[in-house]
């Protein structure tokens, strides 16, 4: 009894260090953009969502299109417990309106650009009396950029931006008109 009871224990410890060995070694991975290494790969939802359960852990992946594409595209990675719940954030939409025309951007990259400089911004109750040269909807909010202030107006805030991240917007914006 005492040595089922000692190799239970045993095998209890070793199971336990190979999972963290994992844990590491694939999170390691994940991080570099890699696919894990040491975890079973199951396909769901029509092939867009794709779970690879380790050894206490597990990796939650969203492509775009196929399952077979590669790991760098993801549209969304976690990595977490077993019990860990993940679904991919809900989708921003952007609609600029620019010289009486209207755009709606699509690409995952130019959202995620224009949303990060727009959203955290740091606005205050300075404005400057710069005109509005294109309306940007995110969702419900609605921003408004000065070209020649450089800024952002967001209600009745504003916030200044840098040449680069004005430059930024104003190549996604004509990357999309054309």
């Amino acid at each position: 009894m005492k040595k089922l009871c000692v190799s239970t224990i045993i095998v209890i410890i070793v199971i336990i260090i190979v999972g963290i060995i994992t844990n590491y070694i694939d999170s390691g991975r994940i991080t570099t953009g890699h696919e894990p290494q040491y975890c079973i790969k199951i396909v769901s939802n029509g092939g867009s969502k794709i779970t690879y359960w380790g050894l206490g852990y597990k990796v939650v992946r969203y492509v775009k299109i196929s399952p077979n594409e590669p790991y760098e595209n993801n549209i969304g990675v976690k990595m977490g417990s077993w019990f860990m719940k993940y679904n991919l954030p809900k989708e921003k939409n952007i609609i600029i309106e620019y010289e009486d025309k209207t755009i709606k951007i699509t690409n995952h990259n130019d959202i995620d650009k224009i949303s990060n400089i727009l959203e955290n911004s740091k606005y205050n109750a300075q404005i400057c009396k710069g005109i509005n040269t294109h309306k940007i909807s995110i969702d419900n909010e609605i921003y408004y950029l000065k070209e020649s202030c450089k800024e952002i107006q967001k209600g009745d805030k504003q916030s200044a931006i840098t040449q680069e991240d004005l430059n930024t917007i104003l190549e996604i914006i004509e990357k999309h008109f054309i």
